[in-house]
């Protein structure tokens, strides 16, 4: 029997591969691997999810050894009824947890053939993306959002972990580049040796700068940890995404400068008015209006913006005084 755990590290494709192995679970099973997620729970309700995993990671050395022992036991019982040889279990959580799983997995290999597969991505790439996915998309911390100079100097820390991991246990450990040249689900169907169809697109892209920014504005008025959630439901119903750019908007609807060839394609209707009625449109001289500068246009909308924010503040001002009014009328239950 062998197990694969893949480890992370985390923003190197890891939700990527955990959609790939989901979908593709029945085919799996038809190649000998069952995939188990990325919980552990099939050791007990307490260690199911997110909060399970909490509970799982803070199990003592001796409790580890036990569960890793149940865990072998567990999978032995799969492969008697379900006929897979081989397990696969993917979480990025793992990686930065070493001393707390390393007695699982001292343990569990005396049951199992066992591997562990991490992936390491640059630095330049991971950490603007690990400071945007752990400090503005989900803000794990108390306070505003911290200054990227700052969260960065910390987070580079975490690639401690792989000479953790390295000097543990460098016979278990496979270590691949994170690249963005090659497709990180056909690279980890080339380290098991097994067949993974492709996903249709990408998951977890980074948010854009935009968006990025108004998570930043809204997130730092939270005093506590702010989840991803708390920023969509408060601006439920809008894709920002969906949003006009306004220099397209003023490329394809206030650039009038093809005035001149639509006319022309159009030159019989001119004509049969210069013929018949002898008025000459169009003027050879007619000056087209050029398209507005769009700086120019963002600063005007800037202040109508503003105008449209201290008109609303009034009205909500006022409607809070006939709230009050009401609340404070007699009678009131």
């Amino acid at each position: 029997m062998e197990v694969i755990l893949h480890i992370g590290m985390g923003k190197t494709g890891t939700s990527s591969i955990q959609k790939a192995l989901e979908q593709n679970a029945v085919a799996l099973r038809r190649q000998g691997v069952d995939y188990l997620g990325m919980w552990f729970g099939m050791l007990g309700p307490d260690f199911g999810g997110l909060s399970g995993q909490t509970a799982f990671f803070g199990s003592p050395p001796q409790e580890m050894r036990a569960h890793a022992h149940h865990f072998a036991s567990v999978l032995a019982e799969r492969q008697r009824t379900g006929g897979c040889s081989r397990f696969v279990l993917s979480n990025e959580g793992i990686y930065g947890e070493v001393h707390a799983v390393l007695p699982f997995v001292e343990e569990l290999r005396r049951h199992v053939r066992l591997r562990l597969v991490a992936y390491v991505r640059d630095p330049h790439e991971w950490l603007p993306s690990a400071y945007g996915q752990w400090s503005i998309f989900h803000k794990n911390y108390e306070g505003p959002v911290r200054p990227f100079a700052e969260i960065a100097r910390e987070q580079v820390q975490v690639y401690c972990c792989f000479q953790a991991w390295g000097e543990a246990v460098p016979d278990l450990l496979t270590v691949r580049p994170y690249l963005r040249q090659k497709n990180v689900v056909e690279d980890f169907s080339e380290v098991l040796g097994i067949a993974l169809a492709p996903l249709p697109e990408r998951q977890q892209a980074r948010v854009t700068a935009d968006e990025a920014a108004l998570r930043i504005f809204y997130n730092t008025r939270l005093p506590g940890e702010t989840l991803p959630w708390i920023f969509d439901e408060a601006f439920e119903g809008l894709d920002f995404q969906a949003a006009p750019v306004l220099e397209d908007v003023v490329a394809r609807m206030l650039d009038y400068r093809e005035t001149d060839r639509i006319v022309d394609e159009a030159r019989p209707l001119f004509d049969y008015l210069r013929t018949r009625f002898g008025i000459d449109f169009p003027s050879a001289h007619a000056e087209i209006e050029p398209p507005p500068d769009p700086e120019a246009l963002r600063r005007r909308l800037t202040e109508h913006l503003l105008q449209i924010v201290m008109h609303q503040a009034d009205r909500i001002t006022a409607l809070e005084t006939a709230v009050a009014a009401l609340q404070a009328a007699p009678g009131k239950p």
